[in-house]
């Protein structure tokens, strides 16, 4: 559970309070009556370029929308006069990041601040008894937040989205529950992240299945008025791009495999075939397959399907994809022989799964696989099953015991992620000698254990499997090849044997993860990203508040595109398709490779080929499934460059499509994309400005302006316009 700040908080609280009581001038109100467009006493729209505004005291209401999308504001003072501020009011303002509401507000109304990127912290006033719907949803840097006791009710998604996000408050209020609620959603913001139109409140609800049979890739045609798909040409070749907002997602397998699946027969024992599914790759300009050649089930494939019932899965899979069939009405499953990984959440809140079969040859099943499923549900209420242990094909999959010594049982070759986390009342832990692999966070938070005896065949220790225990230090066994990423938290590791191979999980380059990660002694540099392998090469990271680098190659090695663009288009990647590695990293070392809301922008020089041609962008997913992005021609510091956005780095490739417009105007950009963030300056400076504020009687607008002044010392990032330098 995260502590309150109770400096940060105190200093947010006072800061706020002096600005709400001190009076302002009709001056310092506003700069033009003009600019605020009234109905009555409410604001239905600020239509100045002003980037600091004070809005009039004659104000009682921020109106729908009223300063909706506005890139310019930077800071916003409302009155004391305000006592609503209804709902889409700031609704998309990037660039705004210092708010001070009047004392008098009682309620911030639904996505009031949605979407404002640039906010870090904010005071909610001792009036507002309520906060609505994604009140604060996506705001991606907002970090602290002070909510007073007087405010009783806090919507669950009002601060969807904010996953770096601390909430300050006093023990036993509503706040203090709600806060309690958000940081368990916390854990798992990576689905989030990671799933369109995330909405864990809306559950599925089964329906009959049936026995679909999957549908052949149909030839893409334009119809009047229905247009399927569009022709480009790449590398001399015409391609068609598929709008798959039109067309079936392809259940089954991809085209090239000839796996079962794609005739539609009915597997054994009456369970249904996968049906087609259910959103994956929509926003996409690509269709994707569920099935990728015939051994992936993808990511998301499944998600939210209410077509699932009863379920066998052909022989040739081996991994189920994140969040696969999460959230869908799946009621039982039967893995195949050969099914060696189960990724994170893949069965997650499938709320019918009430039996799965797992065989013998599961190795890894990562955090959260078959949490809130009927099966573990029901087992950690003491209905059904023998024990304390719930297994499965040799996998330990939940613990619902209260021992301090656990013996695992004989037969247990692998440990799922998460099994036992935060049973703190274990002291002394017996391994089995058929285990082989303990799983990622297993152990994690268990307080109390401070004795380990492991078995003889103890392969792999993932990361974080023993952090948080009581551990100081920790004899691993000669058995032990690879361990993971704070394993054992701070204990000291001796090896009986050679030392083993240190290894990271997924999870660990994932950027929200930062706790996940071990961090070298970085030198002080400016927050940002910095760009080698590339002349002429640009980056910025939304939110960064640490020093990045990202490499940049352009590789000969193309196996995994060529792959993916085979599999889409049935022909070969074409020679003049130029392919990009791009590493992005920070002192940890460790690539990451999962952005979540926090788009990178890359700005790099075209290849000599592409010049004075329109551009297309391909990019990899993490199952090797191609994407498009979009992508500008620009020009940076005279140079003919590319400049896209992406929030996933697993391989890139650009191409021509034909000459561009002649006349096309290429937009100017700046070259210190990468150094949009600005260090906070030195404390006596910041003592020194707080004495100022506290001890000197500032006016209203020396006041706001020398706060504002103040608030934007410390390390931001903006994102960048192509005509707008910051």
């Amino acid at each position: 559970m995260k502590r309150k700040k109770r400096i940060i908080g105190v200093l947010m609280l006072v800061t706020a309070l002096i600005i709400m009581q001190l009076p302002m001038s009709e001056a310092d109100a506003a700069a033009s009556a003009s600019d605020f467009k009234m109905e009555g006493s409410t604001l239905v729209k600020y239509r100045g370029t002003e980037k600091n505004v004070s809005v009039p005291k004659t104000v009682t209401a921020i109106g729908r929308g009223a300063f909706e999308d506005n890139k310019n504001i930077e800071l916003v003072v409302l009155p004391n006069s305000v006592t609503q501020i209804e709902p889409y009011a700031f609704w998309g303002c990037d660039n705004l990041d210092t708010v001070v509401l009047g004392k008098e507000i009682t309620a911030v109304g639904d996505y009031a601040f949605a979407g404002c990127k640039g906010l870090e912290q904010m005071t909610i006033p001792a009036n507002v008894s309520s906060i609505g719907v994604q009140a604060f949803g996506d705001c991606v840097n907002l970090k602290d937040i002070s909510i007073p006791t007087q405010t009783l009710y806090i919507h669950e998604t009002a601060f969807d989205g904010c996953a770096r996000l601390t909430i300050h408050c006093d023990a036993g209020s509503a706040a203090d529950e709600y806060a309690k609620a958000f940081y368990e959603r916390q854990k798992e913001m990576p689905e989030y992240e990671d799933v369109p139109n995330y909405a864990p409140s809306d559950p599925v609800q089964p329906s009959d299945p049936g026995t679909p049979t999957p549908s052949p890739v149909p030839e893409p045609t334009e119809v009047p008025g229905n247009v399927l798909g569009s022709t480009h040409v790449v590398g001399n070749q015409a391609v068609v791009f598929v709008d798959n907002r039109q067309l079936p997602v392809y259940g089954g397998v991809s085209q090239d495999s000839g796996t079962q699946g794609s005739d539609g027969e009915q597997p054994e024992d009456g369970a249904s075939p996968l049906p087609e599914g259910s959103g994956l790759g929509q926003g996409n300009s690509l269709p994707k397959f569920s099935v990728v050649d015939g051994c992936v089930i993808a990511d998301q494939a499944y998600y939210r399907s209410g077509k699932l019932g009863s379920v066998e899965l052909p022989e040739g899979i081996l991994q189920i994809g994140e969040f696969g069939f999460a959230r869908s009405s799946l009621t039982d499953i039967v893995l195949p022989e050969g099914a060696e990984t189960i990724c994170y959440g893949a069965f997650y809140h499938c709320d019918y799964l009430q039996d799965v079969t797992l065989p013998e040859t599961v190795l890894y099943v990562e955090p959260k696989a078959f949490s809130h499923t009927l099966w573990v549900d029901r087992f950690l209420k003491g209905e059904g099953g023998d024990g304390d242990f719930l297994t499965e094909g040799g996998v330990l999959i939940a613990y619902r015991g209260s021992a301090r010594e656990v013996r695992i049982p004989e037969g247990v070759r692998v440990i799922a992620g998460e099994a036992f986390q935060n049973h703190g009342e274990i002291e002394s832990l017996i391994l089995p000698d058929s285990l082989t692999v303990v799983g990622e966070g297993a152990f994690e938070g268990c307080g109390g254990l401070d004795q380990i005896t492991f078995g003889k065949k103890v392969e792999e220790i993932k990361d974080r499997a023993f952090k948080g225990t009581a551990l100081t230090e920790v004899f691993v066994p000669s058995s032990v090849k690879k361990l993971g990423l704070q394993a054992f938290g701070t204990a000291l590791i001796t090896y009986e044997g050679r030392e083993a191979e240190y290894t990271h999980e997924n999870s660990a380059s994932r950027l929200s993860n930062e706790d996940y990660r071990i961090y070298g002694r970085a030198e002080e540099q400016e927050p940002g990203v910095e760009v080698s392998g590339i002349v002429g090469g640009y980056a910025s990271l939304e939110g960064a508040d640490r020093p990045y680098s990202l490499k940049v190659e352009e590789t000969e090695n193309r196996e995994e595109m060529e792959r993916a663009f085979e599999r889409s288009f049935q022909r070969a990647l074409p020679d003049d398709v130029t392919v990009y590695e791009l590493t992005l990293t920070d002192s940890s070392g460790i690539p990451l490779t999962k952005l979540g809301s926090q788009a990178l922008t890359v700005v790099l020089p075209l290849p000599e080929g592409l010049k004075g041609q329109s551009l297309g962008l391909f990019a990899l997913d993490r199952n090797g499934q191609l994407e498009v992005l979009p992508v500008e021609r620009v020009s940076a510091e005279g140079v003919e460059s590319m400049r896209f956005e992406t929030n996933q780095l697993f391989g890139f490739g650009v191409y021509g499509m034909g000459e561009a417009a002649e006349g096309e105007t290429l937009s100017e950009i700046s070259v210190e994309l990468g150094k949009l963030g600005a260090r906070p300056e030195n404390k006596t400076a910041f003592r020194s400005t707080l004495q100022g504020i506290l001890g000197f009687g500032l006016g209203g607008t020396g006041l706001v302006l020398l706060l504002a002044d103040l608030i934007k010392r410390r390390p931001h990032v903006r994102r960048v316009n192509a005509d707008n330098e910051r």
